[in-house]
C-alpha cells in the first residue's frame, strides 16, 4: 500500500510532534507500507493575517491564530497537491496527525486522520489556546468540522477526543475509531529484563520522577507537595525533575534533584534518562491539561506505574491499579502519598503493578500494536470497505 503521510512539519524529524510525527509513518512502514511524506509546508500568511495578529496580540489582548484561516488551509492543500503530482507512484490513502492540512484538500484519494484531539477540545484546556477572538474560533470550528465530514475515516488517540467528534461535530459514530499512540522510545529489553529491575529497586527510598518541561501545566507543584508529604510521614523521598525547573522562589529541600532539560539526542543524555527511568518507582505527573501523552507509555515500557489526573483522554492509557492510577484535577499531593504509602506498606501489590504495567505496554501501548490495527483500517479504507 503506498501511503502519503502529511504534516506540516518535518516527520522525518524524530522531534517532530514530540516524536509522534516521526513514529505514526514508522509504525505503518514497519506493517508493510510504502510511505510518501508530504510535510515542511509554507505558512506565508497574508500581511493582512499578520497584522490581525500583531493587532489582536497588543490592542486586544487576544489570540489570533491564522493557521486556522481558510486561505492558509487552502494554500496548504495546494503544496499537498503539488507534492502529489510530483511523485512517481500513485497514492492509495493520505494520513495526517492534524485536521489542519487536509481540512480543505479535495481529492479522490482518500483521507484518514488519526490525532488525539479536536479543535473544540484544546477550547480553554491548554493556555495557548484561551483567550481566542471570536474569529480563530469560528475558523477552527468550521475547519475541523470540515476536515472531519471529508475524511474516511477519524481516528484518535483516546474516547475522549472521539466521543467529541461524535457529539459535537455530528460525526457519525461508524466513522470514528480509537486506537492509541505508542512509546516513542527504542527498546531492546524484554519482559525478564523488566523484572531484574524492579527486583533491585529498593524500598527504603521512594524515587519519583517528575518529566515535562511546563513545571505548572504539568502540575509540578503537586509533584513537589506529594514528595514533602512523604517525607514528614517518615518514608526517604527523592523527586527528581527532568525538563524543567521550578519557579526561582520555591525553597527546594535537598531531596529534590532538578536535572533541567536533558537532550535524548545525545548517547550521554539517553543514557542519563534511561538509567533515571529504570531506578524510577513512580512517574509522577499531576497534568492539568494533557490529551495522551506518551510519556506514560514510555514509562510502562520500564515497569514504572504512573500517577496522574484523570484529564483529557488519560483513562484511554491508564487502567485503575494496572499500569497506575488517576486522581481527580482537585487532589492535592496528600492522596498521591496516600496511595504511595500504602503501595509501599504492601511491597507485593507494588512489585504486582511494575510487572502489569510493562504489560501494558508491551500488548497494548506500542507502536507495533497500534501500527497494526491503524493498517486494517487504511486497507478497508483503500478497498473502499467502510463499513468498520
Amino acid at each position: 500500500m503506498n501511503i502519503a503521510f502529511v504534516s506540516v512539519q518535518d516527520s522525518t524529524n524524530i522531534r517532530s510532534f514530540s516524536g509522534t510525527g516521526y513514529y505514526v509513518p514508522k509504525s505503518l512502514e514497519r506493517q508493510g507500507a510504502n510511505i510518501y511524506y508530504i510535510g515542511n509546508l509554507k505558512t506565508r500568511p497574508r500581511i493582512r493575517e499578520k497584522v490581525r495578529e500583531v493587532y489582536h496580540k497588543y490592542l486586544t489582548g487576544k489570540k489570533y491564530w491564522f493557521n486556522r484561516n481558510p486561505d492558509v488551509i487552502k494554500n496548504y492543500a495546494r503544496q499537498v497537491q503539488q507534492a502529489l503530482d510530483a511523485l512517481p507512484v500513485e497514492i492509495d490513502v493520505l494520513v495526517s496527525t492534524s485536521s489542519i492540512p487536509l481540512a480543505l484538500f479535495d481529492s479522490e484519494i482518500p483521507v484518514v486522520l488519526w490525532c488525539d484531539t479536536n479543535f473544540r477540545d484544546i477550547i480553554d484546556f491548554y493556555p495557548e489556546f484561551t483567550n481566542m477572538t471570536a474569529e480563530t474560533l469560528a475558523f477552527g470550528h468550521k475547519m475541523e468540522k470540515i476536515a472531519l465530514e471529508r475524511c474516511a475515516v477519524a481516528v484518535y488517540s483516546s474516547q475522549w477526543a472521539a466521543e467529541s467528534a461524535i457529539n459535537y461535530y455530528q460525526i457519525p459514530r461508524e466513522k470514528v475509531q480509537v486506537i492509541t499512540y505508542g512509546a516513542n522510545i527504542e527498546t531492546d529489553w524484554d519482559e525478564q529484563q523488566v523484572h531484574e529491575w524492579v527486583e533491585e529497586k529498593s524500598f527504603d527510598t521512594c524515587n519519583l520522577l517528575f518529566v515535562g518541561v511546563d513545571w505548572e501545566r504539568k502540575g509540578g507543584d503537586i509533584a513537589l507537595e506529594t514528595a514533602k508529604r512523604l517525607y514528614e510521614h517518615g518514608l526517604n523521598t527523592e523527586l527528581h525533575v527532568l525538563g524543567s525547573s521550578p519557579p526561582a522562589e520555591i525553597d527546594l529541600p535537598d531531596y529534590v534533584k532538578v536535572h533541567g532539560f536533558v537532550s535524548k539526542e545525545t548517547l550521554e543524555g539517553q543514557r542519563f534518562i534511561h538509567d533515571k527511568m529504570k531506578g524510577a518507582h513512580f512517574l509522577i505527573l499531576p497534568t492539568r491539561a494533557d490529551c495522551t501523552p506518551i510519556v506514560y507509555a514510555e514509562f510502562n515500557a520500564y515497569g514504572i506505574p504512573v500517577l496522574t489526573t484523570d484529564v483529557g483522554g488519560i483513562t484511554s492509557l491508564i487502567r485503575e491499579d494496572m499500569n497506575g492510577r488517576t486522581f481527580p484535577l482537585e487532589a492535592r499531593g496528600q492522596a498521591y502519598a496516600d496511595y504511595i504509602l500504602e503501595l509501599f506498606s504492601r511491597n507485593g501489590d507494588y512489585v504486582k503493578m511494575a510487572h502489569t504495567s510493562y504489560r501494558e505496554y508491551r500488548d497494548r501501548l506500542n507502536w507495533h500494536h497500534s501500527g497494526e490495527l491503524m493498517m486494517a483500517v487504511l486497507e478497508q479504507v483503500a478497498q473502499k470497505d467502510l463499513a468498520l
